[in-house]
């Protein structure tokens, strides 16, 4: 088996992401492999599982996903590469992704998630050709885009108390479709998350500031 022919450069990326996540979460040292030559079928089967699963929901963020486990239970020490293609690692991104959206909006992880989401937002308004301020109306196929992208994990929830529009615009589509799409704990909470949002010392100003600076870009 040439199986240099056969792993492709999204294979790679995976087994050195997970390479990542396994050593980095137990405080070891690590290498990027370079060398897929030989690998041992065990772990080439197993890459291509997960490599396959990946590409067939693209929204999940690859390191995220290996890392769900690790933080969602610290006692557990190795999660095999096969664990990956199972129920339970894709519980564990589920779960994982919960905890992080009801974490304290001035939480060091929400406020990277604020300002990742913002540059997100830049990026999609330049490459569709809109401005900042009409990302919120935008649409993709029917459905508003920032609902999507709050599927997708591209967007925090805080970010989009932004706009002034947001809550109107995000109830002024059927209930449970958008709680089937991101979630009821997210859309049942709104409420609670802006005032969690507005009574922050550190979001709500990171939010405000932020939006000025990629709309005067944009």
């Amino acid at each position: 088996m040439e199986v240099l022919q056969l792993i492709t450069e999204h294979d790679k990326r995976i087994y050195n992401t997970y390479l990542k996540v396994s050593r980095g979460s137990n405080n070891l040292p690590f290498k990027y492999r370079k060398d897929f030559e030989k690998l041992d079928e065990k772990t080439f089967v197993a890459i291509k599982k997960v490599s396959s699963f990946l590409r067939k929901f693209p929204h999940i963020k690859m390191e995220e996903y290996f890392k769900a486990p690790y933080a969602l239970y610290p006692d557990e020490k190795h999660f095999p590469l096969d664990y990956y293609f199972t129920l339970k690692a894709t519980k564990a991104y589920t779960l994982y992704n919960k905890k992080q959206t009801l974490q304290d909006p001035d939480s060091t992880e929400q406020l990277n998630n604020i300002k990742t989401s913002l540059v997100f937002i830049y990026n999609f308004c330049k490459q569709n050709n809109i401005l900042v301020p009409q990302y919120i109306d935008h649409k993709t196929n029917n459905e508003y885009s920032f609902i999507l992208h709050l599927r997708e994990h591209n967007i925090c929830l805080y970010t989009l108390f932004g706009y002034s529009d947001f809550e109107k615009r995000i109830k002024s589509r059927d209930a449970e479709v958008v709680r089937f799409i991101i979630g009821e704990e997210i859309y049942n909470n709104i409420s609670m998350f802006r005032t969690k949002l507005y009574n922050s010392s550190k979001a709500m100003k990171l939010v405000e500031l932020g939006f000025k600076k990629i709309s005067n870009r944009a």
